[in-house]
């Protein structure tokens, strides 16, 4: 069966990376145009260099190409992609932090002798974020959610909720000062940690 390109619009992600693993590659332009922005506008919010986050985002489109024959995604398209970006975004500012907090260097000695440390506060980070996430009230976490978990613009938010692209900021922004005042104690650990998380 011959499609057009409407027709792979109207294909869910997993019917589009069944085709595209089978070497069709306007089944990889349908999912390249309805993930790449998303995967763009997810980055950039964690790299301000914008060329930099576009390359990210690109190589990780790249590589889907590429390793479509060996790739296998048990979970849905959509989060193996914002994981596999989030990861990237991860590395990257990892290489990113000694020059942003001015250490002439990291010392690999002092990161393996307090493992069990790290990974203590790290949970306990997490059980914090869940607290001051619960503390929000059902609205901001409901756009926060949205944002951060779905991956949804605000333009997208404010459409699915009927309320304004300018209420929506307004959550978010009151959303994120009430995460930071309840996180307070635990930067920048926190900062690493909710990258997971987002």
């Amino acid at each position: 069966m011959v499609l057009n390109k409407a027709d792979y619009k109207k294909l869910s992600d997993s019917e589009l990376w069944q085709l595209c693993r089978e070497n069709d590659m306007r089944s990889y332009d349908e999912l390249f145009s309805r993930y790449y922005p998303r995967m763009l506008r997810h980055a950039s919010r964690y790299i301000k260099d914008t060329m930099q986050a576009e390359e990210l985002c690109m190589d990780m489109m790249f590589n889907l190409w590429v390793k479509r024959e060996e790739l296998t995604i048990n979970d849905d398209l959509s989060n193996y992609l914002f994981c596999a970006v989030r990861n990237s975004v991860i590395s990257h500012l990892r290489k990113e932090i000694p020059a942003t907090l001015g250490l002439e260097e990291v010392k690999e000695e002092s990161q393996v002798s307090r493992p069990s440390d790290y990974w203590l506060l790290s949970e306990e980070v997490e059980q914090v974020y869940n607290a001051a996430l619960k503390k929000l009230s059902p609205r901001r976490r409901q756009v926060f959610m949205l944002s951060r978990y779905e991956h949804l613009s605000y333009s997208e938010i404010a459409r699915k909720l009927n309320l304004s692209e300018n209420t929506i900021q307004n959550y978010m922004v009151a959303a994120l000062d009430g995460l930071r005042s309840n996180m307070k104690e635990y930067l920048p650990m926190a900062f690493i940690l909710l990258l997971f998380v987002f």
